[in-house]
């Protein structure tokens, strides 16, 4: 993370609501826009991982305010 988004900080959760199991990512880093920007091969790897188990990915970022990244899978998924 530091490598590319020149991060100080990050933060990881995780929890679970008896439906679905969720992660989040969140740094202090440079941020980017994900319209224009494309999905490096990490960020391509987690939502395909995630859609292999029937969850998704949000990705949140922008210039100069850190990105966030949440996967949500469902809790029955094996």
């Amino acid at each position: 993370m530091a490598e590319y988004a020149q991060a100080s900080t990050a933060r990881v959760t995780l929890s679970h609501d008896g439906r679905y199991l969720t992660f989040t990512v969140q740094d202090n880093g440079n941020g980017f826009d994900p319209a224009t920007a494309s999905m490096g091969t990490g960020l391509h790897g987690i939502a395909d991982r995630c859609a292999a188990l029937g969850g998704n990915v949000t990705i949140d970022s922008a210039l100069g305010g850190g990105t966030r990244v949440t996967g949500r899978i469902p809790a029955h998924a094996t």
